[in-house]
C-alpha cells in the first residue's frame, strides 16, 4: 500500500477490505498504513530498516521516528490477541528505540526538550529557511555562498549553510538551503527586514536575476 497502488478511486478501500477478509495475509506499505487502521486479526507488525528514520538529516527525526514506531506498534494486537512488533535496526541500543520499547512518552519529551534547548532548535527558537534554486550547479554554489556570507555577517552563528537538502534537484533546478535560527524573544519584524535586504542585495549581483529564492518561516 503506497501512493501508487492507491491512486485510483476506491483502491485504498479495496486493499483494506481484502486484508480484513483475510484474502491478503501480508500487507507491505509506506507510512500511510501506520495511522488510523484497526484490524482484528493483525498480530505481527514489522518495521524495516528503522535506522533510515532515525538518521534522517532533520532536527525532528527522533521525534518523528518515535511517533511512527509507536503508531505502527499500535496496529498489532488491538483486540483480544497478543500482538508482536519486530523492529529491524543495526543499533538495538539506540536511545529512541529503547524509549519505544518502554512506550516512554515522558522520557522522549524530556530528552528532546533538553537537546533542543541545548542546540537552540524549536520550540526554543524561530526558524527561517531560505531556498535558492538555479539551473546551473556552479552558479548556484556561487550565489548561495554570497548570500550565506552576507547573512552570517548579520546573524552570526545563527546561520546554518548553505547546504544541499536531501532532495537537491527538482527537474532542471538545483537547490541549496540556508537556515536561520532566531531567538523567540527577538522582534521578528527586524529579522524579516534584514533577510529581505540581504536577498535584495544578492538579486542585484550580475546574473542573479535567474535565481529562484523562497523564504519559509518555521518550515516544520
Amino acid at each position: 500500500m503506497d501512493q501508487d497502488t492507491t491512486r485510483n478511486k476506491n483502491s485504498f478501500n479495496k486493499l483494506i477490505r481484502a486484508f480484513e477478509e483475510r484474502r491478503i495475509d501480508i500487507l507491505i506499505g509506506t507510512q500511510m498504513i501506520s495511522k488510523g487502521l484497526d484490524f482484528e486479526n493483525l498480530t505481527v507488525v514489522g518495521i524495516l530498516n528503522a535506522d533510515n528514520l532515525l538518521n534522517y538529516p532533520d532536527f525532528r527525526a527522533h521525534e518523528r521516528s518515535f511517533q511512527l514506531m509507536e503508531q505502527v506498534s499500535g496496529r498489532a494486537g488491538r483486540r483480544q490477541k497478543q500482538g508482536k512488533v519486530v523492529i529491524q535496526t543495526s543499533d538495538p541500543a539506540n536511545k529512541i528505540i529503547r524509549l519505544v520499547l518502554r512506550h516512554d512518552y515522558r522520557g522522549m519529551f524530556r530528552m528532546q526538550s533538553e537537546e533542543r534547548m541545548t542546540f537552540n532548535y524549536p520550540p526554543f527558537c524561530r526558524m527561517v529557511k531560505i531556498s535558492i534554486k538555479h539551473k546551473d550547479r556552479t552558479q548556484l554554489n556561487y550565489y548561495s555562498d554570497i548570500l550565506g556570507r552576507d547573512l552570517k555577517e548579520i546573524f552570526g552563528k545563527r546561520v546554518l549553510g548553505p547546504e544541499s537538502p536531501v532532495i537537491s534537484q527538482v527537474q532542471l533546478w538545483y537547490i541549496k538551503t540556508i537556515l536561520i535560527k532566531i531567538e523567540r524573544e527577538k522582534p521578528p519584524a527586524k529579522a524579516k527586514q534584514l533577510i529581505i535586504e540581504a536577498i535584495d542585495r544578492l538579486e542585484k549581483e550580475k546574473g542573479a536575476t535567474v535565481l529562484k529564492i523562497a523564504v519559509d518561516v518555521d518550515p516544520y
